[in-house]
């Protein structure tokens, strides 16, 4: 029997069920200079996410280039998939320093062995 799998997708309107005993995200975005990375607690509903408090440098990114990726670490809970960290991509709007993340991409992604 082999490793289990890399990656495995996931729905981006089911995205919510699949964070249970994950608190908080990463936000990385890009700038022209160099990537930025925030640590933030997420409101999920359906295929999109809300987050506050990304603060002027991941504002500015967004701006400039609004496709962003959000990473929540492995959790400890006992979880289908727990060991795997959750990846997903998406298209963010900013109001100042609240954001709107549409995703349009998302995966279980396992350590590699």
């Amino acid at each position: 029997m082999g490793d289990p799998p890399l990656s495995i997708r996931i729905e981006p309107t089911l995205l919510s069920e699949s964070l249970v005993g994950r608190d908080f995200a990463y936000l990385l975005t890009s700038g022209v200079e160099r990537a930025h990375v925030v640590a933030l607690r997420c409101e999920v509903s359906g295929d999109r996410v809300t987050v506050s408090g990304v603060g002027r440098s991941a504002s500015a990114n967004i701006g400039a280039q609004p496709r962003v990726t959000l990473v929540w670490p492995p959790t400890t809970v006992d979880v289908e998939h727990r060991e795997y960290s959750i990846v997903a991509d998406g298209v963010a709007t900013t109001d100042g320093e609240r954001v709107e993340i549409v995703i349009t991409n998302g995966v279980f992604h396992r350590p590699a062995p």
